[in-house]
């Protein structure tokens, strides 16, 4: 009786992660010119939202407060089950930690986890959150 149970229960949490499959974006401040936005976090579920907006801008989902982040800097979306951020023709553009520099991009796909620059003094940590991660095996 108690494997029926185990079964069941295995075959919902499947579902469930078969349905969402990787849906969640966290975003992690690093660097910031103000100290209280160091190590925030938010977590976005993009099952529910399509795209997530960042820069000075009140409108944005994700407000930077730097004053070399344009007022829209850029946005992140989902394509083809990959990530796409894309800068939106930011005065002091966006950059991407590749190989220990980093490097302007104009849009980048990533899947897993990546460490963006937005202007000169902010410094993000974009990482996925796939939902099988979660599920602990016993």
């Amino acid at each position: 009786m108690g494997t029926n149970e185990e079964t069941r229960r295995m075959e919902i949490l499947t579902n469930e992660t078969m349905r969402r499959g990787q849906t969640k974006l966290e975003l992690t401040f690093i660097e910031s010119p103000r100290d209280f936005m160091k190590d925030f976090k938010v977590v976005f579920d993009l099952s529910i939202i399509k795209e997530i907006t960042l820069g000075r801008s009140p409108e944005n989902m994700v407000i930077i407060p730097d004053p070399t982040v344009s007022r829209k800097h850029a946005v992140i979306t989902v394509v083809n089950n990959e990530f796409l951020i894309k800068d939106l023709n930011s005065t002091n553009g966006t950059y991407v930690l590749d190989g220990g520099s980093f490097k302007r991009v104009s849009e980048y796909r990533f899947n897993s986890e990546v460490v963006v620059r937005l202007g000169y003094y902010t410094v993000i940590k974009l990482s996925v959150i796939s939902e099988g991660e979660q599920v602990q095996q016993s």
